[in-house]
């Protein structure tokens, strides 16, 4: 028999997308799976649905927590999940037939510790944009080492930073776990366990679906100082990889950096008088680190003129910056 593999799908207040989600897994293809629904502490009916969905299949385990985050959601389910293997899917988002199928044999074929798949967005009107187009080979797979695929991910040319659309051995989660920010969790899960793997098998197909709308944490525009845990998380694999300064593996992590502190700013400064501290600290990562992007030629156009505004300062950024986004 195949090995168990786990779904771990944290549940917050979707009544309107779980049924979805959970329908397209209990249609897999690779039929051996534990499906585990952890209800954050739910206000709307989807404790119940999550309740009801699994008196139909007995693949699906439900927890029950106060809410406390997605990632205590994650860490939970992590300690009590019992597959060889294991994936993460967003409780509004759904999968393909053959997502866990085609993870699964990619990994194995390859002999690797990853596999990532690509995906479609779901946008607002419902139309799909394929993302991390690999080749004109659905079958294509392209195995790099965990560094390289740092690498590429850093500079979004070979699979996203969300620790969905991904099967991970069980064991890269020995004494790792999912940290308490409200944004930026993915990517350090994805940083760190890439960093774990010796290899990683990139798919081509797109079997996740990843689905946009207004109430998801990304599209919120309230409380602006969740976005500063990007600013965390970039501080944090940067203290790790700062000895590397002269590879072009750090310039793709200064890369991003640079792209996601420029973003928080531009978040941060529509509260005046507030994140003062925090507000100077981008500044201060924006001088430290724009030199690795400035003469990077893989770095996004748009980035390295960001930079180059930025040595004249930061009030000359914001005024190109409004006038460009009107």
């Amino acid at each position: 028999m195949n090995p168990l593999i786990s779904i771990i799908i944290p549940v917050y207040n979707v009544e309107n997308y779980i049924e979805k989600c959970v329908e397209s897994l209990i249609g897999q293809t690779y039929k051996n799976i534990e499906i585990i629904l952890i209800n954050d502490g739910s206000t709307d009916t989807s404790g119940s649905i999550c309740d009801n969905l699994a008196k139909t299949d007995d693949r699906i385990v439900v927890m029950h927590q106060e809410n406390a985050g997605v990632s205590a959601a994650r860490n939970n389910a992590l300690d009590i999940m019992k597959g060889e293997f294991v994936t993460f899917i967003d409780s509004d988002d759904y999968v393909g037939t053959q997502f866990i199928e085609c993870l699964y044999n990619a990994l194995v074929a390859n002999n690797a510790d990853i596999s990532t798949c690509g995906h479609y967005r779901v946008e607002f009107d419902g139309t799909l944009k394929k993302i991390y187009h690999l080749s004109d080979n659905p079958e294509a797979v392209i195995c790099l080492s965990g560094k390289d695929s740092i690498m590429n991910m850093f500079y979004e040319k070979i699979c996203s930073a969300s620790s969905g659309s991904k099967l991970y051995k069980r064991e890269l989660f020995d004494n790792l776990r999912y940290p308490g920010y409200v944004m930026g969790e993915d990517t350090f899960i994805v940083y760190h366990t890439f960093k774990k793997a010796n290899l990683i098998a990139h798919t081509n197909k797109p079997l996740y679906y990843y689905v946009q709308h207004s109430a998801s944490v990304t599209n919120s525009k309230c409380n602006y100082f969740k976005f500063y845990d990007y600013v965390r998380l970039y501080d944090h694999i940067v203290s790790i990889e700062n000895n590397d300064q002269k590879s072009e593996y750090f310039k793709s992590i200064a890369n991003r950096l640079i792209e996601n502190n420029f973003w928080v700013y531009m978040k941060l400064r529509n509260c005046p008088n507030m994140f003062n501290t925090e507000k100077k600290h981008i500044e201060d990562n924006i001088k430290r680190y724009r030199k690795f992007v400035i003469n990077n030629p893989k770095a996004k156009p748009r980035i390295r003129i960001a930079c180059l505004l930025s040595c004249c300062g930061m009030n000359i950024l914001k005024l190109v910056y409004d006038n460009v986004s009107k």
